[in-house]
């Protein structure tokens, strides 16, 4: 499922290409994935894009908002025709299209009126890249008898983190991600905060993590080169990774270097 890197990668270059943009017309090939009332919304405008977590958000002129959250597979492609997995396109009135495509369709792109957003996302807890380590702390500090990863994965506690960045930041920050979230020191939990810090950035850098379905508008991620532990068999100090599940998820990690 694509994480902040990947979502915002796609918001970034979104922007380049669509914001700004009168909608024409919107086609709904798949109404199990897009809202059907979005083809009542043009003409409108695109006037900003966003993103909240692992949401992406076209914020319209008409005080409209197109909420999409991509799940496995869900993704853009601008300027191409419509395939078999098109779920939706939209036609600009400079003659241009953006298709909004999902293959498992589990994706989903809903309208909602700009005022209602600050309800629908309130769940959402801080964004990684954003919060202080204060309120790192904090948020932490309500999930003392939860493990680990799976706080971290939690998007009420932060919110875009998901099982691969999970991973690949406690990997860097030296911990065992079947620990407790109140057995972490200070220096530890500091540690782990500019650990996910500097993980998110240079993902995003890179255009995110392509493992399998993920695709930006340019194209597969380049972040899975600079993977650690995550679907690896030895870290990068050639040390033996194992593999377990905590919460139902798959986990790597390795026993030398996360203590």
């Amino acid at each position: 499922m694509p994480e902040l890197p990947e979502v915002e990668t796609i918001v970034r270059q979104l922007r380049d290409v669509v914001q700004g943009k009168s909608i024409k017309a919107v086609k709904i090939l798949d109404k199990k994935v897009v809202d059907v009332r979005i083809a009542a919304l043009p003409p409108s405008t695109i006037q900003r894009i966003t993103r909240r977590g692992k949401y992406l958000l076209f914020h319209l002129d008409n005080n409209n908002v197109l909420l999409t959250h991509l799940r496995m597979s869900g993704h853009f492609q601008y300027g191409k025709e419509p395939s078999r997995y098109t779920a939706a396109v939209f036609h600009f009135q400079d003659g241009t299209l953006l298709t909004f495509n999902e293959i498992r369709r589990f994706g989903r792109m809903k309208a909602v009126k700009e005022k209602q957003l600050p309800k629908i996302l309130s769940p959402l807890g801080p964004e990684p890249l954003e919060c202080s380590y204060t309120v790192f702390k904090q948020r932490l500090e309500k999930k003392t008898k939860s493990n680990l990863k799976t706080t971290l994965m939690d998007q009420r506690v932060l919110a875009g983190l998901g099982n691969i960045y999970a991973q690949e930041t406690l990997y860097r920050a030296g911990i065992n991600p079947q620990r407790t979230v109140g057995t972490l020191q200070e220096g530890e939990r500091k540690k782990l905060y500019h650990s996910i810090q500097s993980i998110l950035r240079r993902a995003i850098r890179q255009g995110g993590t392509t493992i399998e379905n993920y695709t930006s508008l340019e194209g597969a991620g380049r972040f899975q080169r600079f993977l650690a532990v995550y679907e690896k068999e030895q870290c990068p100090k050639k040390h033996s990774v194992q593999k377990m599940k905590i919460g139902g998820r798959g986990t790597y990690w390795c026993q030398k270097c996360q203590k």
